[in-house]
């Protein structure tokens, strides 16, 4: 498989990023994420083969700082930020976290829910990759990822957003 294909050919996913200080946006990202092979993987295995061990009950939002590949998984992620209020950020596999269905050019599409991740008493990151995993810590898969435009570093009070849309087409 070529490492150089990042953006899957029938698997689409915007990400809409903004980090906000003071309530202002001081700084917004809009783009395609990656869909790597183990999320290749989950789909097939649960959709087609009814794979239990691959069904996810939950999904993850989290944030490093590194260069990911279509072959990355959790254990090789080792710049997960820690502490001043970061935490892997559930996505729930439900109606609440997905809340929005819609029918666009004859295109289903989901839209997740608004991530958010807040520092507190200090600084987290930089930043440069928002990812998707089944867990949160990395004993589960990872699933896709985006990476920002420029590596960003959420000061004590700023909040950074995701959002994303994912559709097969």
């Amino acid at each position: 498989m070529n490492e150089k294909r990042l953006i899957h050919p029938i698997y689409t996913s915007i990400w809409t990023i903004q980090h906000i200080r003071n309530g202002k946006v001081i700084w917004s990202d809009v783009g395609k994420n990656s869909l790597v092979q183990q999320g290749e993987e989950q789909i097939l295995e649960t959709y087609f083969r009814a794979g239990v061990s691959f069904t996810p009950t939950q999904f993850y939002v989290r944030l490093c700082n590194e260069t990911l590949l279509i072959t990355s998984t959790l254990t090789s992620i080792s710049t997960e930020p820690s502490g001043f209020g970061y935490a892997p950020q559930l996505l729930e596999r439900s109606t609440v976290g997905f809340p929005t269905k819609e029918l666009i050019g004859g295109v289903q599409r989901l839209t997740s829910k608004v991530i958010s991740f807040t520092a507190v008493g200090g600084q987290i990151g930089p930043v440069n990759v928002a990812y998707l995993s089944t867990t949160s810590d990395n004993t589960g898969a990872l699933i896709a990822f985006r990476t920002l435009s420029m590596a960003r570093t959420i000061l004590s009070a700023d909040t950074m957003t995701l959002q994303f849309r994912v559709q097969l087409s």
